[in-house]
């Protein structure tokens, strides 16, 4: 155990390192040379598809994660992207139906389509499963769907289950479902025992019953999924990556503390010696990005998501596209392959930053909590929050999850640090993931 990690000095010191989050750079700051930005000034359009596994489906390896609206689905699909994901749990089932509205415009046998069932305790019957599809069916406007997911599986128990097999098992006889596959970010240590993402996704893939994965994939999550993608490839299953781009860039102690004092609050000694190791750390984040000509976030961003386009075991890579700007800037990256400046600066990214990011499904540092916390879930809900903005969702789920929260990572000494096989800096981490969700705090982010 380390000593003095009980010392408020020290925490902050920590945190002042998640603060920065590759590092405390405004938007307005810095930006990338054109030759790593991966963006094509022509209109952009889908140049580069990938066989979906044993489904045989040409993908576009550009997808849609659930899309925000219907100018942006109308777009994606007018520039070639053809997989598109969804489920009843986004928007309580309107999203599904917002598709369905645009689909009927469209050739609907050229758009794969992925839906997902969500069951906390696993699924009560076969009869369940067979109205929860078709009441989807209903919503898509449609005859059939590509391929149905067991929605965010959290353990091995679940892939298994019976009553969702069978019922998938009827819907293809019916002609109703083609495929069927998983979602995954990782065990729910709350409910259930700690299993790893790969236990669960290994665990399904030796069942040899799944088609598809939704599986995170990113440069500094390489080396767990990459055991996944080698059982994908034996048994034929295809890969759609979630959560590409673990990076973002925030402003956010200064902010934080500017919003403290206009509101007339009391800092502390402690706050304003922490913002000035803070400024000496994004000095020198400043320094590491002049490097590479950088000066804004967003060629980073593209970076980490050409890494998952470069690999062909990664079939599609599905994308939070909110608006015609996304829209033009992501279609932009199909069929980029990453250049060595990209390689390098991912990898530096990795080397002097990488304990910033939680290896979200690893799992790891859940066993040494002493407070029993889901780590994993938190840490993805915090993702929801600064990375994908969507911020009351990300408190909800948070305000709803049983037992403590992560407000006593306040005063531990940090068992989950201890035990990270990364060196991420976790207990930092969840302390700005509980300033971020909790709804009686003020956001750092």
């Amino acid at each position: 155990m380390k000593q003095n990690k009980t010392n408020r000095r020290q925490f902050l010191r920590n945190l002042s390192f998640a603060a920065i989050g590759v590092p405390a750079l405004s938007k307005t700051g810095l930006s990338f040379p054109e030759d790593i930005s991966g963006i094509k000034t022509d209109a952009p359009r889908i140049v580069n598809h990938k066989i979906l596994g044993r489904t045989g489906f040409r993908v576009s390896d550009i997808a849609s994660g659930a899309p925000q609206n219907e100018t942006v689905l109308k777009a994606l699909l007018d520039a070639g992207v053809n997989f598109i994901d969804t489920g009843h749990t986004y928007g309580n089932g309107n999203n599904e139906r917002m598709i369905g509205k645009v689909l009927k415009d469209y050739d609907r046998r050229k758009i794969f389509i992925n839906t997902k069932l969500y069951a906390e305790e696993g699924f009560k019957s076969k009869e369940e499963v067979i109205r929860r599809t078709r009441e989807a069916l209903d919503r898509l406007q449609t005859d059939y769907v590509d391929c149905v997911m067991i929605h965010s599986a959290d353990n091995s128990k679940i892939v298994k289950d019976e009553a969702f097999h069978a019922g998938m098992n009827q819907l293809k006889i019916e002609g109703r479902v083609k495929y069927t596959g998983v979602s995954c970010h990782g065990s729910a240590w709350y409910r259930l025992p700690e299993e790893t993402i790969d236990k669960v996704l290994l665990t399904a893939a030796d069942t040899n019953r799944f088609d598809v994965f939704l599986m995170t994939y990113n440069f500094i999550n390489a080396s767990m999924a990459e055991k996944i993608f080698r059982a994908c490839e034996e048994k034929g299953i295809g890969r759609a990556i979630m959560k590409s781009s673990p990076v973002q860039i925030y402003n956010l102690l200064e902010k934080a503390v500017q919003r403290y004092e206009e509101q007339g609050k009391e800092i502390g000694e402690d706050y304003y010696a922490y913002l000035n190791r803070y400024k000496d750390r994004a000095e020198k984040a400043k320094e590491f990005f002049k490097s590479y000509g950088a000066t804004t976030d967003e060629e980073l961003v593209n970076a980490a998501i050409v890494y998952v386009l470069s690999n062909p075991q990664a079939h599609t890579v599905c994308l939070d596209i909110r608006n015609l700007d996304d829209v033009k800037r992501y279609v932009g990256l199909s069929g980029n392959k990453l250049e060595k400046v990209q390689a390098s600066l991912l990898g530096d990214y990795k080397n002097h930053f990488g304990f910033l990011n939680c290896r979200i499904g690893c799992n790891e540092c859940e066993k040494a909590c002493p407070h029993h916390l889901p780590v994993n879930t938190i840490m993805r809900y915090n993702y929801y929050y600064q990375n994908k903005r969507d911020e009351k969702e990300a408190m909800k789920l948070y305000a709803n999850l049983p037992g403590e929260k992560a407000e006593v990572c306040l005063k531990c000494p940090g068992y989950c640090e201890d035990a990270c096989p990364n060196g991420v800096s976790a207990r930092s981490l969840m302390t700005m993931a509980h300033f971020n969700l909790n709804m009686d705090w003020h956001s750092f982010a």
